[in-house]
C-alpha cells in the first residue's frame, strides 16, 4: 500500500516510478526501483548501508533527487529483504561486485551523460570500494562514511555480538519488526572489515569525490575526516551539524540534497 502511494506521488510530480530487476554473477535476482523524471542527462546509483533496505535513507535521497532533475536508481543487494540470496552468506566483497550489474543494467536500459554513485554508511564503503575499477563512473558520493574498517566493525557490532562470531561463528539478529529479525549472519562478513583496504581504494579514484557527514552521526567526524586526506582528486568534505546517520529530520535532508545537487552540476 505504501509503495501505491509512492508511485501516486511521484507520479503527480511528473516521475516515473518502475520496479526493476536484474542478476548477479551468481544469478541472484537483485529488485530494485528507478525513478525516471521527464528530463534528465544524469544518473544517480544509490547504495544502501547494512543491514538497511532501498527503503529508508535511500528513499528520502532519490525522491527529492529525481524532483531535481536526476533518474535515481536504487536496489537490494544480495540477502536483503527483497533480493534474492541468502542473508547469512552476505559479504562487503560481494555487494562491491555487484555494483558493476547494477551499472549494467542503467547503461543497457536507459540513455545519460553523466553517472554518479552514491553509497551511505556501509553503501559507502561499498563505493568507495568499487568506484575506481569502472571508468564509467563520473562523480563519488560517500555519506556516513568511515575511513578505518578494523574500527568501523564495531559500530555494526556489539561485544556481544563479536562474542558470537568467535565463538559460535555467526550471529542472529534480533529485531523485532524488521526483515533482518531472526535471520543469521556468518562470521565471514566479520572478517572482511580487517581485510578490505578502503583508504587504498578511495586514493586510486582520480574523479571528483563528496563526503557528506552528519554531525550527530555515531560515526565520529574524525573518520570522514581522515579520509578525505587521503583524496588528491577535486574534493568536497561537508559535515551537517546536528544532522544523525541516515539524515533523518527534513531540514537535514534538504541541506544533504542541496550539497549533493550543487556538487554534481559542478562542472569539475
Amino acid at each position: 500500500m505504501l509503495q501505491q502511494y509512492l508511485f501516486i506521488f511521484l507520479r503527480n510530480a511528473g516521475i516515473m516510478l518502475k520496479e526493476v530487476k536484474f542478476k548477479n554473477k551468481r544469478g541472484e535476482t537483485l529488485r530494485g526501483l528507478i525513478q525516471i523524471p521527464k528530463k534528465y542527462d544524469t544518473a544517480v546509483l544509490f547504495l544502501h548501508g547494512f543491514p538497511g533496505t532501498m527503503f529508508g535513507t535511500a528513499k528520502r535521497i532519490c525522491n527529492p533527487l529525481t524532483k531535481l532533475g536526476y533518474l535515481c536508481m536504487r536496489f537490494e543487494f544480495s540477502g536483503t529483504n527483497t533480493s534474492g540470496g541468502k542473508f547469512e552468506n552476505k559479504l562487503m566483497s560481494q555487494e562491491v561486485k555487484e555494483v558493476k550489474y547494477a551499472i549494467d543494467f542503467l547503461k543497457k536500459n536507459y540513455s545519460f551523460k553523466r553517472l554518479i554513485l552514491v553509497g551511505h554508511s556501509t553503501g559507502a564503503i561499498d563505493a568507495a570500494l568499487y568506484a575506481y575499477q569502472d571508468k564509467r563512473i563520473n562523480k563519488l558520493i560517500l555519506l556516513g562514511e568511515v575511513c578505518h574498517l578494523n574500527k568501523a566493525v564495531r559500530y555494526d557490532f556489539n561485544d556481544q555480538q563479536v562474542h558470537d562470531f568467535w565463538t559460535k561463528k555467526y550471529i542472529i539478529y534480533k529485531r523485532k519488526g524488521s526483515w533482518v529479525n531472526n535471520k543469521k549472519l556468518k562470521k565471514a562478513f566479520y572478517d572482511e572489515f580487517f581485510k578490505l583496504d578502503l583508504p587504498g581504494s578511495v586514493r586510486k579514484f582520480k574523479k571528483p569525490v563528496l563526503i557528506a557527514h552528519g554531525e550527530k552521526d555515531l560515526i565520529p567526524v574524525s573518520e570522514p575526516q581522515q579520509l578525505f586526506k587521503l583524496i588528491k582528486q577535486p574534493k568536497k568534505l561537508v559535515l551537517i551539524k546536528g544532522a544523525d546517520h541516515g539524515f533523518k529530520k527534513r531540514v537535514h535532508t534538504k541541506q544533504l540534497i542541496s550539497v549533493i545537487h550543487k556538487f554534481i552540476q559542478n562542472p569539475r
